[in-house]
């Protein structure tokens, strides 16, 4: 019987899609996981003179899950280049500054972002090995109390095992709701509960006959989407009034963490330049102060030229 915290994952960026990668893991401390593969069944139609269903046969195959972990300094720059593609980096002193801006052109022709390989070991025989991964998209989402958490979206199509290897981990802590900050046109939200960032790729497995049961490509097939979530205290209409004018106004959340360098500490930011909002209801559920959920898209913005900016201040020099 496997012991989930015996388990753990491993993550690399592959060269090229359709070569799974074996070197320059990022071992990443694992919440949970629900990757798998899916062989999907072919039936043939053809009668055989009796009322059982006729033979089957091995179809495409699929791979798709969940990873979800406390979001860490360091490793959360992997899933942040897994999904908005590859970021800029910038010295600052001894740490280093990542910027993260949704894609502008796919990967390659096959591959609509940087493609991974996923070393899952459960702690069973051998390690469970996913190839050309794509992240389909990324949520990031922290509520009073809570630590920040990363759930990364996957689709792909190639497996193998493996024997397991050794994992180990760098330093450094997630990030904690009171280290939280927000802004919205300006204006600090103090009265946040709770806030999610999703960024969508919207991709799709593609099948060819190529000699592959796997996914030939996988491509985009809508255009990339960037929707914020969350819930406050109403103590003010200032947000209800942009709902109702419908305004795009530029969201601010600031996570500042633990000194990762001398005079610059664990810093991520997501700024949304303009955020229009789609659902702002408040409503009394009984005695007590009145909560209100939100939900709200990222508009892309000319000017700045993206939907969704990610800054990543960390000790780690490339992804």
């Amino acid at each position: 019987m496997g012991y989930g915290q015996l388990g753990h994952l491993a993550l690399s960026f592959q060269s090229s899609f359709g070569t799974t990668s074996t070197t320059s893991f990022h071992y990443i401390p694992l919440v949970s996981e629900t990757l798998g593969e899916k062989i999907e069944r072919i039936t043939e139609s053809s009668l055989y003179a009796r009322l059982a269903e006729p033979p089957i046969r091995e179809g495409v195959h699929e791979v798709a899950g969940e990873l979800r972990t406390e979001a860490h300094p360091v490793y959360l720059g992997v899933f942040l280049k897994a999904a908005l593609g590859q970021g800029t980096v910038t010295p600052q002193g001894s740490a280093f500054l990542h910027q993260f801006i949704p894609a502008k052109a796919d990967w390659d022709a096959f591959a609509a972002v940087p493609p991974l390989t996923a070393e899952l070991h459960r702690d069973v025989g051998s390690a469970f090995v996913y190839g050309d991964l794509l992240a389909e998209g990324l949520t990031l989402e922290i509520a009073h109390g809570q630590l920040l958490t990363a759930n990364l979206e996957i689709l792909g199509g190639r497996f193998s095992q493996k024997a397991a290897g050794t994992p180990s981990f760098l330093p450094g802590r997630p990030w904690t709701w009171d280290v939280v900050s927000a802004s919205y046109d300006g204006a600090g939200q103090s009265d946040l509960r709770q806030i999610s960032v999703r960024f969508g790729n919207q991709l799709t497995p593609q099948h060819s006959l190529s000699g592959l049961k796997t996914p030939r490509r996988i491509k985009r097939s809508g255009a990339q989407q960037v929707t914020v979530e969350g819930s406050l205290l109403f103590e003010s209409q200032t947000l209800f009034q942009a709902f109702a004018k419908q305004d795009e106004r530029r969201l601010l959340v600031t996570l500042r963490g633990e000194p990762v360098s001398s005079g610059y500490d664990a810093l991520l930011t997501l700024e949304v330049p303009r955020l229009r909002f789609q659902e702002f209801s408040p409503q009394i559920g009984g005695a007590g102060p009145v909560e209100v959920g939100f939900t709200a898209a990222g508009v892309f913005d000319a000017t700045s030229n993206y939907a969704l900016r990610v800054t990543l201040v960390n000790t780690q020099a490339a992804y």
